[in-house]
Formats: structure tokens, sequence, C-alpha cells
């Protein structure tokens, strides 16, 4: 009965979400079930140009505890409105982690995940379903024995690779101890490899393909002493080569000025690693440290070479300097073109919360960026801790947008900008910008900053009775407020096009 009850709800919620998406379009606040836990596992572009997107629920005091999901949605939406068009419950699901997927063999797309079976083992399922919806026919899944006993995974589990092969990872008991394996299926089941990992690289979890010819793979973590180790694996998963990339960007500026990478343990945890032919491109969380100074944090990307370890390209994002404001990588993709996307997240007080998008050409030269405001609704929460994004291209490979998902403890954030860094649409709560500005609460000066790809042409700050209080038309960096009333005050930024941007701004 109760979970009966329990499917019910989940419905009428979905029907209300639903009946919501369709009043916003350019984003969608996902919860379907109020005091829970939402969070987005992945995304993924069908071959029609929609989007699906992964979704599970849990109980928010068990978060981490399988027992306690209560189910996943998967949604089917288009990136250009960003309505929901369909969507697929699945009630009790442990676990609740899956491998969405273009299918390598023709249209439509796969789904792969590991499940115990009837008799207490592990077996591995694979099941199609087209562009079209997201029934999924379980007549025709391919499931096979994966291994005697329990085995875990992870969403960061799986990936196909570049021939088309499903590559996993998975830990079992064996033993007393813990035995991890990768091994590679093609989308038939067929068993091409499995190779035992080394307790060395237990636990890692990302991987990649690092090169199509000979077939090889990477993977790479945190090192005891805070550098990135990349590791490059042949085609039967064995370790071929190691790399070491240095946590220090610049140790001769000044000998009193530090500022280093904090590495991460994997992409889930703000490092991205991307490989790039004999290059490899790198994000993470980036610090500066000065001498009798608070430490400034942002986000650092760079391109390094890896016969030689050379680094050829660096650009540092640290959007607030002087206040004490955390940052993360939340994504990282380089594009058939060159072209490199990279999303991250300053925060703390006094500064909001903000995504930055911010495109770059294969140097990590800056194109543009968006500063993509938190809906009211959610200012005052902080995120519980997932971003996932994508990027949008069609058959040619030309990049058509970017997606990012953002989960909060109360509900899920979708963004589409299109190439040129423009919202897909100009309704809905989140506020795209081509600048920032802090600090907000504001004592004396105001601080703006503006992406490389505009130009403002005048700034215009109006109290509360509508009245024009202060016009500004050059040195935009700073706007002086050391003069005016405590108050609430309209700031009207006005760029160089003619397009016009409303912000509030505190004056304490």
């Amino acid at each position: 009965m109760k979970t009966k009850t329990l499917i019910m709800t989940l419905f009428l919620a979905l029907v209300s979400f639903v009946a919501r998406a369709q009043e916003s379009n350019a984003h969608v606040t996902f919860n379907p079930l109020e005091g829970n836990r939402c969070s987005v596992e992945n995304m993924m572009l069908q071959g029609n140009g929609d989007i699906i997107t992964h979704v599970f629920i849990a109980d928010r005091d068990n978060p981490h505890n399988n027992t306690q999901v209560l189910g996943v949605y998967v949604l089917k939406m288009s990136p250009s409105t960003m309505q929901v068009m369909d969507s697929l419950f699945l009630a009790d699901t442990v676990p609740p982690f899956y491998l969405y997927a273009r299918n390598p063999r023709g249209e439509g797309n796969i789904r792969a995940n590991i499940e115990p079976d009837s008799e207490g083992n592990t077996q591995l399922r694979i099941a199609h379903f087209t562009d079209d919806d997201l029934h999924i026919d379980h007549g025709f899944d391919v499931i096979v024995p994966l291994c005697e006993g329990t085995a875990l995974d992870d969403a960061f589990s799986y990936m196909l690779d570049c021939q088309g092969n499903l590559i996993m990872k998975y830990y079992k008991e064996n033993d007393g101890g813990t035995e991890g394996h990768i091994v590679r299926y093609d989308v038939d089941g067929n068993l091409l490899c499995d190779a035992i990992i080394p307790e060395s690289q237990y636990y890692i979890r990302t991987m990649e393909v690092f090169k199509e010819s000979p077939l090889e793979y990477c993977q790479w973590r945190k090192g005891s002493n805070g550098h990135l180790n990349f590791y490059v694996l042949d085609s039967t998963f064995q370790l071929k080569n190691t790399y070491v990339i240095n946590k220090i960007i610049n140790e001769s500026i000044n000998p009193h000025i530090q500022e280093r990478f904090d590495f991460y343990s994997s992409n889930s945890n703000s490092t991205f690693v991307v490989p790039d032919g004999d290059d490899v491109l790198v994000a993470a969380y980036y610090e500066r440290e000065a001498l009798d100074t608070s430490p400034e944090f942002g986000v650092a990307a760079a391109r390094y070479n890896l016969r030689t370890m050379e680094r050829k390209a660096l650009v540092t994002f640290n959007d607030y300097p002087g206040l004490e404001a955390s940052a993360k990588c939340f994504g990282f993709q380089k594009m058939s073109d060159g072209t490199v996307y990279l999303l991250y997240r300053e925060e703390g007080m006094p500064v909001k919360f903000w995504m930055t998008v911010v495109k770059m050409d294969s140097n990590l030269n800056v194109e543009w960026k968006r500063y993509c405001e938190t809906p009211e609704e959610l200012m005052n929460v902080d995120p519980f801790g997932t971003q996932l994004s994508i990027t949008v291209e069609d058959e040619e490979g030309n990049v058509n947008g970017f997606i990012c998902s953002e989960t909060y403890p109360d509900g899920i954030i979708h963004l589409f900008l299109t190439h040129d860094g423009i919202p897909a649409t100009v309704e809905g709560g989140i506020e795209v910008r081509p600048y920032a500005f802090y600090p907000n609460p504001v004592k004396d000066q105001l601080l703006m900053q503006f992406s490389p790809d505009v130009q403002p042409k005048q700034i215009e700050l109006y109290d509360l009775q509508g009245r024009l209080v202060r016009t500004q038309s050059k040195a935009f960096e700073n706007i002086d407020m050391s003069q005016l009333p405590a108050g609430t005050y309209t700031m009207r930024v006005i760029m160089e096009d003619g397009k016009a941007y409303s912000d509030k701004v505190v004056k304490e």
C-alpha cells in the first residue's frame, strides 16, 4: 500500500512539475518530491538533438545509502525550449546509477547498469530505447552474468569508448578483501576483456580514451604529494605510462606569492583532465597565496605537453579577488573544432551564487564569459554540490550550445546557452549576464567584471522611487556608491549593442 501511495504521489508531483516547466522556457527547476533529495547523475544528447537527463530521488537524511533511494526519473527535454516532453519513473531502483548513451550500432540509445540477480550474484543489463520515447521493452534487454556475489559500482563507473564498447569498473569482496575489475563488453553483451585493477589504482573514478590507434585509455588521481598522477593504459588495461602534473602553477613570480592547483581525485570533485593528442588539458581548483594576506581562490585551466611536461597555456579565473569566496570547477570539455568550454562556480559571503560558463579557443584564450545568477527562490540555499554539463553538436560537428545542470537540496536547475553565449530564450528565472558585480550589499565601491566580448556603454542607478541618482559612461570597473544613502537601488547596465540588464544593488 505504501509503495502504491508513493508512486501515485510521485506521478502527481511529476504532472505538476511538467505543468510548471511549460511556464518558463529558459530554465527548468525540478523537485518532484518535496522534502527529499534530487540529484542529476548524467545527461546525454540524443540523435535527434533532445536531451536525456537522469535524476535520482533519495531520502535526504540518507542521501548516500542506496537502500534509501526512492526511484529514478528519466526526463526527455528540448534544449532550445527547456520543456519536458517525456518522462519515465523507475521505482525501487538499486543501485540508481546508469550509463545512458547513444547506441553505437545504430539509431536510438542504450542504458547499462549492474544489478543483483535472483541468485544473489551480480549481472550486467543493457537495455535499448528510441529517440522517440523513453519506453524500454525489457523483453529485448541483454543480460549477462558479471560475477559471483555482490559487486559495487557508481555513476562514474561506465563509459563507451571510441569503438562503441562498454567500459565499466566494479569492485567485489574476495577472500576477506576487495578485488577491483575493469571490463570491456560490446553492446551485445559479449565480454572482450577483463582485467584486475592494481590496488594502488583502486577507486579512481575517471576514465577516458587517450588514443584511438593504437587503442589506449587514461585515468588520473591526486597523488600523496598533491600533484596529479596521469596514467595511460593499453588496450588490455595494463599500465603503460605514468605522467605527473605539478600542482605549482607559478613559483618564480614573487618569492612571497605562490599559485597552485589544488587537485582532487576526479571530475566529480572539481578536477577535469581532457586528452588532446600529445597534450592534455587540465582544469581544477586554484589557490593564490601571498605573504600576510588571506588566500584567494578561483579556477585555473592549463594545457600541457605530456612528452615534455611543458605548460603551453594557462588561464586563471578569480572573479572576486580579495573576498573570501571559494571556487569549484564543474565542467570542462573540448569540442571537435578545438573549442573548450569551462563551467565553474565561485561562492561565499558576501558574493551571490553564480554559475560561470566560459568559451575558449584551443589555446585557452577567452572568447566569452557568461555569469548565470541563481533564481531568487534558491539564492539563500547552498547548492548540494553536483553540477553537470554537456555541449550540443550537430551531425557535422558544429557547436550549437552548452547545457549545464545544477543540483540544490530543493531542486534541480537546467540552463541552455547557445554557442554565442546567449540564453536560448529570454524568459525564465535564471539571469544570464555578460558581467558580474560584487560585493552586494556594498559599502563604498561596487566592482564590475565584464566578458571580453562585450563593451558597456553606460551604467545607471535608480532609487526605489525610480529617480536616476547616478550615471557612469566610462571607467566601468568601479561604481562609486560611497555618497549614496543606504537602501536598495536598481542598476541598469546598457551595452554598446543596445542590450540592457537590470539588477538590484543594496547599499549599506
